[in-house]
């Protein structure tokens, strides 16, 4: 089985470890829906359009000296960057990373890959971040992020 633990994930920029983070959530795939009905049917009926990347969201304990990780991040945050290396790990070896190539699932892999006119060339953007505390546990911080295109597993 190919069952992954929790405890082997992490969250990256490039080589650099996101301090303190426990918990990551991507959100995955959507697809535009849209009714094409008519008066005379008594079901409805639909037609799919163009895809959603979706969004991420990762959190854990805030460390304002993690200037390569959680720092980066609420200044990418700020400044609208958009981000291509930031990797959401399964394990030791394995990630989620924006696509950079042609191909779906595995890039640079053209036979598991969308149609050959689907180029990807994907990023994401920071859109929030909070930061929290309470008096009897650790500062907490959390960020969402909005993916433009789509996200694959290397």
């Amino acid at each position: 089985m190919g069952f992954k633990s929790g405890h082997k994930c992490k969250v990256t920029l490039g080589s650099n470890t996101v301090v303190g983070m426990g918990v990551w959530n991507l959100e995955g795939i959507t697809a535009d829906e849209m009714e094409s009905s008519s008066f005379d049917q008594n079901w409805k009926s639909f037609e799919y359009g163009m895809k959603d990347g979706g969004t991420i969201s990762f959190n854990g304990f805030f460390d304002p000296e993690d200037s390569t990780g959680q720092m980066y991040l609420q200044k990418a945050n700020l400044d609208n960057t958009n981000l291509t290396s930031l990797r959401l790990y399964i394990n030791n070896t394995s990630y989620y990373v924006p696509c950079a190539t042609s191909g779906y699932f595995k890039p640079g892999d053209s036979t598991t890959g969308s149609s050959s006119e689907d180029t990807v060339l994907s990023h994401m953007n920071i859109t929030s971040f909070s930061i929290g505390a309470e008096k009897a546990g650790l500062c907490t911080i959390d960020f969402t992020a909005k993916v433009s295109g789509v996200m694959v597993l290397v």
